[in-house]
């Protein structure tokens, strides 16, 4: 089975499948689709299209057991989670990370632990005294203000400043 950064991304109906293969580490489509039914409203036919989409993706592995398929992973929720967010980090202005964090932060429900370590690990973490914006000129709006950035060629306009502001506190 391929490793899962290899894998195709999934879609949001099977992130579903996915986290009832998880929380029982290994099920029968029945199972699977019992638990969606009740939760999504979804017929028996739509679990077993997701189920096999994500088989032929190499997410699921379908072992026989009589008349009947077992699915499982060689994936965890908390590996899987961690491409995806990889992926979303990639595709957005490094500048921008620090306010992705902080509104994880503030949607996120912490015992008073994890708020323990969140500061812990935020104490130990170097810091730098700019975050270097690394996106072409007009994928994001810091290279706005720089002269003769492909953006500013094409405007009139004075250059405006970065939404990015650089904090110091």
């Amino acid at each position: 089975m391929p490793r899962v950064a290899d894998r195709n991304n999934i879609s949001d109906a099977e992130w579903e499948v996915m986290r009832v293969v998880w929380a029982n580490k290994s099920c029968y489509s029945k199972v699977i689709i019992d638990v969606l039914e009740k939760k999504m409203g979804w017929k028996p036919a739509t679990s077993k299209t997701l189920i096999g989409r994500l088989v032929k993706k190499g997410y699921l592995s379908a072992e026989s057991d009589g008349k009947r398929y077992v699915y499982s992973t060689d994936t965890t929720e908390p590996e899987s989670l961690m491409v995806e967010i990889d992926t979303l980090l990639g595709q957005i202005c490094k500048r921008n990370v620090p306010n992705l964090l902080s509104y994880l932060v503030d949607k996120s429900v912490l015992t008073e632990g994890h708020r323990d370590d969140l500061i812990a690990q935020l104490r130990e973490k170097e810091v730098t005294e700019k975050i270097p914006c690394t996106c072409t000129p007009g994928q994001c709006t810091c290279h706005l203000h720089v002269e003769n950035s492909v953006l500013s060629e094409r405007s009139n306009r004075p250059n405006i400043g970065s939404n990015h502001e650089e904090r110091n506190d």
